[in-house]
């Protein structure tokens, strides 16, 4: 639903962020339920940290259990934020980071972007206007945010692979939609077809989460490839769109824009496609298709595995009415989740 508010542009598209960062929240809290407050004291600083520590690799778990030991002792509320964020800090930011090829590979991506819009700025001298300042603070926050994103995903045993790759996947499907042209890569979502915006920012993504889980045969591992495959899409995306707009003058713009103005207006276009709802939209999908996938798998291997066990009909019958119930219910989501997306496309075609 909000790919579709997306799709039709102008004021949906806050809207459409904030009902993906919402469903993104959702989802992720649903992978990470709360503790049991009686087992720990389960504070917000001590979730934050244990979440670092299992960042940690396997020589170095025993320095993250002694950091979580340190917090415990802890009393005070600002102290413990000081040392959890401290912590947090020391594992996620400070090197060395692992895998170290990929992480460099992403960070060399992320200069060369800041690189590019540097000179974009100053050429086309967008330094007059205090907006496009601000403009700048945002795209640098947001690039930081996406590196350090993957800095954390990197570290998950497993999910590199599967990430980067789906990441290259979505990278090339991405490109091969633009035509490979400068003004195709500033604005892809267009440039085919109307169901360009659909398959890039909905069959991509189902791609990859399906994909990530069927590789894996985990659902969490495929969650996090899905993650990981927007984060470094998005990354690689928004450094070849700042070429794009820096080689092309921002493309075509209003006929009363100003050269600075189409060139600025072209990098927050970008910026809100490539780093914003690309990762959003392929780490969201992704996690339904993943979590999907492998429900679907499970209902199969339970019925082979009933047919294949000689069992009385008596016995049997309560475990098929159990898996009938799952098949409907997971058809009934679909069905109403097709059905909202198929009313909300109809309101915006009326439009």
């Amino acid at each position: 639903m909000a790919i579709l508010l997306l799709i039709g542009g102008g004021r949906p598209s806050v809207l459409a962020i904030l009902l993906l960062g919402g469903a993104g929240a959702v989802l992720w809290s649903r992978e990470h339920p709360p503790q049991d407050p009686l087992a720990v004291r389960a504070d917000v600083p001590f979730r934050l940290l244990q979440w670092a520590v299992g960042l940690l690799p396997d020589d170095r778990v025993d320095w993250g259990q002694a950091m979580l030991g340190e917090l415990d002792r802890i009393e005070g509320r600002s102290g413990r934020w000081r040392f959890a964020l401290e912590c947090v800090a020391g594992v996620v930011l400070l090197p060395p980071w692992r895998p170290a090829g990929p992480m460099a590979a992403l960070g060399a991506v992320a200069l060369g972007s800041a690189v590019v819009l540097g000179i974009g700025f100053v050429h086309f001298g967008l330094a007059a206007n205090p907006w496009n300042w601000i403009m700048l603070v945002i795209l640098v926050t947001l690039v930081t945010g996406l590196v350090v994103a993957a800095s954390v995903l990197l570290r998950r045993r497993g999910v590199a692979r599967l990430g980067l790759v789906g990441g290259l996947f979505v990278a090339a499907t991405w490109l091969a939609f633009s035509g490979f042209t400068w003004a195709g890569i500033i604005s892809p979502i267009n440039s085919v077809g109307d169901w360009t915006g659909p398959a890039l920012l909905i069959g991509v993504p189902l791609v990859v989460g399906v994909g990530g889980e069927w590789r894996s045969g985990s659902a969490l591992m495929g969650r996090r490839a899905a993650r990981l495959a927007g984060v470094s899409a998005g990354l690689a995306m928004f450094f070849v769109s700042t070429i794009a707009v820096v080689a092309i003058d921002g493309g075509p713009r209003d006929p009363g824009a100003g050269l600075a103005g189409g060139v600025s207006e072209a990098f927050r276009n970008v910026a809100m496609l490539f780093l914003m709802f690309l990762p959003v939209a392929t780490a969201t999908i992704g996690w339904v298709a993943a979590t999907a996938t492998d429900r679907l798998r499970s209902v199969y291997l339970a019925q082979r595995n009933h047919d294949s066990t000689n069992t009385t009909k008596a016995t049997a019958r309560p475990a098929d009415g159990s898996k009938s119930r799952t098949t409907r219910r997971l058809l009934f989501r679909a069905a109403v989740v097709v059905a909202v997306v198929m009313a909300v496309a109809l309101f915006f075609q009326a439009r």
